[in-house]
């Protein structure tokens, strides 16, 4: 079981990376859309090729219970902060708004899907994998929002509020390990039903 320890070695320093380098302000070199874009490409894109590479971290995923990849969504309650910083107009209404609502239904709500949308044997019953899209959705569409208020010149900042503070700490921390590792959660659950699960569901 190598290739498991090493995968909880990698979350645990991805976690701690981010939050060392966010806590003294390395981050804020950086534009917060290049952050956003970086940030969930390259922690997406890590955690899908292990899961492609390694038949020990698939075989892990498949004796790992659907509920706590679920479960896991409870990190979007960190959305509540962008609510908190569109009152204090720190943060573009327009971006602080939309993400802190969908992040904290999705975060509210997991404790239900992982209570009633997945059989006491482990198998997702209806509506579970559609849960799982329209959280990936939901964290797109935060992404191109984040995009579209990183600057004036697409004209949807008012007062010149953008979203560069999500470069600072605690915020750096969403586009850098919080939205990353809601983005590889969702997929992993889908993928786990897809692979497990191809007949359907219960």
């Amino acid at each position: 079981m190598l290739d498991v320890v090493i995968a909880r070695a990698f979350v645990l320093l991805w976690f701690l990376t981010a939050f060392a380098l966010s806590f003294t302000g390395w981050f804020e070199r950086f534009s917060a859309a290049a952050l956003f874009e970086i940030g969930a490409a390259a922690s997406a894109t890590g955690f899908l090729i292990l899961h492609r590479i390694s038949e020990t971290f698939r075989g892990f995923l498949r004796v790992r219970s659907l509920k706590r990849m679920t479960w896991g969504q409870a990190l979007r309650f960190f959305g509540v902060l962008a609510l908190f910083k569109a009152e204090q107009q720190v943060l573009p209404v327009l971006f602080a708004i939309p993400t802190g609502v969908i992040d904290v239904t999705f975060a509210i709500t997991s404790f239900f899907v992982a209570a009633r949308l997945i059989s006491a044997t482990g198998r997702p019953r209806r509506g579970f994998f559609l849960w799982h899209i329209l959280g990936l959705m939901g964290l797109a569409i935060s992404v191109v929002l984040a995009i579209l208020t990183s600057s004036d010149r697409f004209g949807l900042v008012e007062g010149g509020v953008t979203i560069q503070p999500m470069t600072e700490f605690p915020l750096s921390l969403v586009p850098t390990f919080i939205g990353p590792m809601a983005v590889v959660l969702h997929l992993l659950a889908l993928s786990a039903v897809r692979s497990h699960y191809p007949e359907g569901v219960a």
